[in-house]
């Protein structure tokens, strides 16, 4: 696997920014952050305990979202999941204590135009829109979406450690944060796919800190051979040089982007 240039941490895509945009950071415990709202921050990712081969290729986009366009998706998933029960495992059982739905837009369905689309329909096409630059350029033009998902996440649920299917998603993997804060581990993965660049002796993790309102994105080693996890509330977030902090996870809502796999007929 090649990680295109502009796909890493610190030379990661940025969007242009407006009015709304300027309010959108929301870093609970983390004021004392430096935050450039709609922009990823180094600072929510910590690599400190990464193999020595990480390639900083898991990014966080704290205040992504404003409270409207968050609110606006809760609303949307909570119609769809009204009647929905929460499940006590999966058949995998990497999950526990959650319920989940196919978030398919309007022009997904009917192929309705985007121009009125719903807001929150809007707000899944501009976190598209960011997410294809972690895409790999020779595949931008035959790349497609899969629809979203909606994981609603109990206080008590769990999510444990797991690569998600290789046989249809493509290169990345990521979400939306909504209803309460979370930090996700990431650690090198073990399986048949994994290739020689796989530092699993070495151990370590990598853990990401993710505010509600924000955006993750996992591309190259973190989407491939790395696992992603939950970690359980009142977990303490590490940055060097801080103040450590104790992050409370309540219900979790997250959406979730993946782009389906391009295969040789496709390319």
């Amino acid at each position: 696997f090649i990680l295109p240039p502009s796909a890493t941490l610190h030379d990661a895509p940025s969007m242009s920014l407006s009015r709304a945009a300027a309010s959108r950071c929301r870093c609970g415990p983390f004021r004392y952050l430096t935050t450039s709202c709609g922009l990823p921050n180094p600072d929510y990712v910590n690599v400190s305990s990464a193999p020595s081969n990480y390639d900083n290729s898991a990014v966080v986009y704290p205040g992504f979202l404003s409270e409207e366009e968050g609110q606006s998706l809760v609303k949307e998933v909570s119609k769809r999941m009204k009647r929905r029960r929460f499940e006590d495992g999966h058949w995998d059982s990497v999950i526990s204590k959650y319920r989940e739905i196919e978030l398919a837009t309007p022009h997904e369905v009917d192929n309705e135009s985007t121009i009125d689309a719903p807001q929150y329909a809007q707000t899944i096409q501009r976190t598209r829109d960011i997410l294809k630059s972690y895409v790999s350029p020779q595949l931008t033009n035959h790349m497609k979406w899969l629809p979203c998902h909606a994981i609603d996440l109990s206080k008590n649920g769990r999510l444990d450690a797991h690569v998600d299917s290789v046989k249809f998603s493509g290169e990345i993997v990521a979400g939306i944060s909504l209803l309460s804060d979370s930090i996700m581990r990431l650690r090198p993965a073990k399986g048949e796919w994994i290739d020689d660049t796989s530092d699993e002796s070495s151990g370590g993790h990598v853990d990401l800190y993710l505010p509600k309102l924000s955006l993750y994105c996992l591309h190259g080693m973190s989407r491939f051979h790395y696992s992603h996890e939950l970690l359980p509330s009142d977990s303490v977030y590490q940055i060097s040089g801080r103040e450590d902090v104790q992050v409370t996870r309540g219900r979790r809502l997250s959406i979730i982007f993946r782009d389906a796999l391009v295969t040789s007929k496709d390319a």
